[in-house]
């Protein structure tokens, strides 16, 4: 029979192994949010095990089994909120409810061991937790961009996994205790195994969900009100350019044309032929942009796997050759690239004398058409059409 220690071992090897891997690989990326979340619960993880590994080989630290279970519930509320911020949602709310289940985890574990608990001290409170935090991270990955990515779904479905198993641990402990049914069930092994699936097929998930997000985002990225030749502004800076060049272009009465250029499947790039292809695929792409972008155009981030440009045309039919040359561009670029890794592109066109000066306007119905003409096979370059 395996005992407890050599268990706890052989789990705090494995996790140990992919958070370093993911954590070595975030260092490396340009900073994005959800990347750093899931770093950061990678980490807890860490220490989870860590702490477990400390109360196997000495069951009388009662404060390691504390501090694990506390870290074992936040961890899993960390890569729940790593999954709401992939999915562009708020998470200052849903951190309090995280930091506020870590903390009644603890108390619960210290409370009981106080009057003289064993070893499960805790577990139920913190049992429910995971449960409920697994469950809404499940739910997360089948909603907002996680959902259109094909690599979020093995993710949602260990998170589901994880779920299950702790609310069977619940349902067991409330009607049975920690008796023999729990032990051979739902005890240390099950969840030894359940805790090294979690771990690799979460690290292969994120890390290919960050990769392509990461070489979007890029840190260097100006806040648009500086934006020039060979920069390309985040998305805030981007929407302020918009916003600055709309007013002006309204007050003068001139056409203006934003485009959003789309690149989809950067993500089965990465799946298929590596972080470092996919990566490669992204630094064309950029520098293709700013080297055959109109002369006076400012460029900037919008959203994942798309980069806009706002400039004046002459005509509609002047916004559309300049959009099909940096098409042309961009799949000579993309196509020279070693191996013939090509993604679909796809130019979207939002003119102010159809859509408006509305920036936000603009800017979601050009992201609209790039998304359309990069799923399309009539034409790569679409100019949006009147509502």
């Amino acid at each position: 029979m395996i005992d407890q220690f050599s268990v706890s071992l052989v789990t705090a090897v494995v996790v140990l192994v992919c958070a370093v891997l993911f954590v070595f690989d975030t260092l490396l990326r340009r900073p994005e949010q959800s990347g750093r979340f899931w770093a950061v619960g990678f980490l807890s993880a860490v220490l989870t095990t860590m702490f477990y590994l400390v109360w196997a080989s000495a069951p009388d630290t009662t404060w390691a089994v504390v501090c694990g279970n506390t870290a074992s519930v936040v961890g899993t509320g960390l890569m729940w909120l790593g999954c709401r911020a992939y999915n562009r949602r708020p998470v200052l709310l849903p951190g309090v409810a995280v930091a506020v289940a870590g903390a009644a985890t603890a108390v619960a574990a210290a409370v009981e061991f106080a009057l003289g608990g064993d070893d499960w001290s805790g577990a139920f409170v913190m049992f429910a937790a995971l449960s409920v935090l697994a469950a809404a991270a499940s739910a997360e990955c089948f909603r907002g961009a996680l959902r259109s990515s094909r690599n979020a779904l093995p993710l949602g479905l260990v998170f589901g996994i994880q779920g299950l198993f702790y609310l069977v641990r619940v349902v067991v402990v409330a009607t049975q205790g920690y008796g023999e049914t729990f032990h051979l069930w739902v005890g240390t092994i099950a969840t030894s195994i359940l805790t090294v699936v979690l771990s690799i097929t979460a690290v292969v998930a994120a890390s290919v969900l960050r990769a392509g997000r990461a070489g979007v985002r890029g840190s260097e990225g100006t806040d648009g009100r500086g934006a020039g030749p060979g920069e390309i502004a985040t998305v805030a800076g981007f929407q302020r350019a918009v916003a600055i060049s709309a007013e002006r272009a309204r007050a003068r009465r001139e056409l203006i044309a934003v485009w959003v250029i789309e690149l989809d499947g950067l993500e089965y790039i990465a799946t298929a032929f590596g972080l470092d292809v996919a990566d490669e695929v992204v630094r064309t792409w950029r520098g293709t942009m700013t080297a055959n972008a109109p002369t006076l155009a400012i460029l900037g981030e919008v959203g994942s796997e798309r980069i806009g440009v706002v400039t004046v045309v002459g005509s509609a039919a002047d916004a559309r050759r300049q959009a099909m040359a940096l098409y042309r561009s961009l799949f000579e670029s993309l196509g020279s690239i070693e191996g013939g890794v090509l993604p679909a592109i796809g130019v979207g066109v939002a003119l102010s004398d159809v859509v408006g000066y509305d920036p936000d306007a603009l800017i979601e119905v050009a992201a609209t058409t790039a998304t359309r003409a990069s799923s399309g096979v009539a034409s790569a370059v679409l100019l949006a059409e009147p509502a």
